[in-house]
C-alpha cells in the first residue's frame, strides 16, 4: 500500500519540467536504495517525526499539492555542499530547524521560475525555527548562479552550492529524486517529511501554511 500523499505538479511547466526530469535521469537514474531491514531501522530513527508528518499531511494541497508527505519519515541524506563563504558544510549544520531544501540549477527553467517564490517564502517565514535552503548544482560557468540570483533580485536566500554535483550520489543512495527542481521538507531532527518533484508557488498561502505547520508541529 502506498503510504504517501501525492499530487500532480503544481503549475508544472509541461515539456520544460519533463525535459528537466529526463536530463537528470540520464545523469544518474536516481533511486532509493536499501532493503526492508534498512528501511525499518531508518523509520525507527525517525519515529518521533511521525507527529509532524501527520500534522502536515492534509496541507499538501493547492499550490503545493505535489508535495508527497510520508507516513513513515526517514533520515534525510546529510548532503554536503559549500556555504556562502565557499567552506564545506552539511545539512547537519542546520539541525534544530525545519528546512525546505531545494535542489536547483540555472540550466533548469522551472528552477529559475520558482526561485523568486522561494526567496519570498524565506523572507516571510524564515526564522530561527525555519529556513529555506536552496542548493545550486551547476558544474560549469560557476559565476552564473550568483549572477542569476542578483539579476532576479534575491534578498533573503543564502547561496549554497555543490559545484561537483556530488549530492547526486547521496540522493541516489538514500533519497528519491528524479529531476529538477526537487524539494524536501525536513524536520529539526533531520528526518524527511516529504518530497516534491517539480516547481511550486512556494510563497502562496498553501506554501506558507505547509511550512508553518511543519515548524509548529516540531516544537
Amino acid at each position: 500500500m502506498n503510504d504517501q500523499k501525492a499530487g500532480p505538479f503544481s503549475r508544472a511547466r509541461g515539456p520544460l519540467a519533463i525535459l528537466a526530469l529526463i536530463v537528470l535521469a540520464a545523469a544518474g537514474g536516481l533511486y532509493v536504495k536499501g532493503g526492508a531491514g534498512d528501511k525499518k531501522q531508518a523509520s525507527g530513527a525517525c519515529a518521533a517525526s511521525k507527529k509532524a508528518a501527520s500534522a502536515v499531511y492534509d496541507l499538501a494541497k493547492g499550490e503545493v499539492a505535489a508535495m508527497s508527505i510520508t507516513r513513515e519519515p526517514e533520515p534525510m541524506a546529510n548532503l554536503a555542499f559549500n556555504g556562502p563563504d565557499g567552506k564545506p558544510m552539511t545539512l547537519a549544520d542546520f539541525k534544530g530547524k525545519t528546512l525546505l531544501v531545494n535542489i536547483w540549477a540555472t540550466w533548469c527553467v522551472p528552477c529559475r521560475e520558482e526561485m523568486p517564490a522561494l526567496d519570498r517564502l524565506q523572507g516571510a517565514a524564515g526564522s530561527d525555527k525555519f529556513q529555506v535552503v536552496t542548493i545550486n548544482i551547476d558544474t560549469a560557468r560557476l559565476e552564473r548562479p550568483k549572477a542569476f540570483l542578483k539579476e532576479i533580485g534575491v534578498k533573503n536566500l543564502t547561496f549554497y552550492a555543490d559545484p561537483k554535483a556530488e549530492i547526486f550520489q547521496q540522493l541516489k543512495e538514500t533519497g528519491g529524486i528524479m529531476g529538477l527542481p526537487t524539494t524536501f521538507l525536513v524536520d529539526p531532527n533531520g528526518c524527511r517529511l516529504g518530497t516534491m518533484a517539480g516547481p511550486a508557488q512556494w510563497d502562496s498561502a498553501d506554501g506558507k501554511a505547509l511550512v508553518t505547520r511543519a515548524s509548529e508541529a516540531a516544537l
